[in-house]
Formats: C-alpha cells, sequence, structure tokens
C-alpha cells in the first residue's frame, strides 16, 4: 500500500476512534493499527515489536510525526496529567478526496476496530494487543497457555486478567471472522 494511503487509513481510523470516545493520543492508535494489521490483515506495512506497553511500531510513530507536519493529523495538547490527543487537520480531507476506494475497501475494518477499542484506556489495550500477540506467535496455545505467556511477557498483568484478555481477543476474531473482515488465523 502506498505511503499516502496508509496516511489515509490512519487519518480516518483517527476520527473513528474519536468518534467511539477514544482519547485518540499515540498509544491508542499504535494499539488500534496493531489490530488492524495483525488481526484483520489490513497492510498497512508496519513493524511492531513487544515494549513497554505493548506491541509498538517505532515506523507508525515515525509516520504519524511525519503526518502531523504535512498538516493531515494535529496533535492537541491537554493539561497536565494527561497526554496529547491526536485529531485530523485539513490535509486528512484532501486524503479522502484523493482516494475513495482505498476508504471504501477498509472502511469496515476501521469501524471494526474504532468500535471495539475506541473506548478502552492504556492498560486495557496494552492487555489486549498483548494478547493478540501472544495469539499470533502461537495460534494453537490454549487460552491458559497463552495467559501464560502473556503474564509471561507482562508480570504486572495478572494470570486471570491475561486470560480474559486472550478470551477477549479469541472472541474479537470469532466476532471479525463472521463479519468477514478478518484475515486468516
Amino acid at each position: 500500500m502506498t505511503p499516502s494511503r496508509v496516511s489515509l487509513l490512519l487519518a480516518v481510523l483517527t476520527d473513528k476512534m474519536r468518534a467511539h470516545d477514544s482519547w485518540a493520543g499515540e498509544t491508542h492508535l499504535q494499539k488500534a493499527v496493531y489490530f488492524l494489521q495483525t488481526m484483520l490483515g489490513v497492510p498497512t506495512g508496519f513493524k511492531f515489536t513487544l515494549y513497554k506497553y505493548g506491541p509498538f511500531s517505532f515506523d507508525l510513530r515515525d509516520k504519524l510525526t511525519e503526518m502531523r507536519a504535512s498538516g493531515q493529523l494535529e496533535m492537541l495538547v491537554q493539561p497536565a496529567p494527561y497526554g496529547p490527543q491526536l485529531d485530523t487537520g485539513p490535509g486528512a480531507d484532501q486524503l479522502r478526496n484523493r482516494f475513495p476506494k482505498t476508504l471504501r475497501t477498509y472502511d469496515r475494518q476501521l469501524e471494526y476496530i474504532a468500535t471495539r477499542l475506541g473506548g478502552l484506556g492504556v492498560g486495557a489495550l496494552e492487555r489486549l494487543a498483548t494478547a493478540l500477540l501472544v495469539t499470533d506467535e502461537a495460534p494453537d496455545a490454549t487460552v491458559e497457555e497463552r495467559a501464560e505467556q502473556l503474564n509471561a511477557y507482562k508480570p504486572h498483568v495478572s494470570l486471570d486478567a491475561a486470560g480474559r484478555a486472550v478470551e477477549q481477543v479469541d472472541e474479537m476474531l470469532e466476532e471479525a471472522r463472521g463479519l468477514g473482515i478478518t484475515a486468516a488465523h
């Protein structure tokens, strides 16, 4: 997918996340894009690594910075102790006008992720994204085995919370399959 089309998806995802009560900070977008790419097979092309708050892409961070510089995204600074939010800028409308077919192709996936993840806080997103990571690493492992791996990666996440996160990811995968919007797992 071309860089401009990826920018379109990120801008639309930002709008959809905000419409579904997301803070829409960088961490929120990092996790949402990880789900889009890993669970739903949207070819954004970002490489993710396990990091402090779950899967993280340095390339995605750079892309968001590039989009802010080009006016496709804007950073809304919030009073302490809150971090900044992202919102679309005037350049996002140009992307929508240039690539309507790309938007139609991926709109259901973007809406699904925004609906499912939009209202969640950073802690819940960390657990769910890491649960997806361990599921992607070992798709045939039991819930218990994946929960143990999540707990090994993130010791501050209890086994019970890890198990619930893995079960939620399994439910999301099943739901997305039923909607016909998921990659094969």
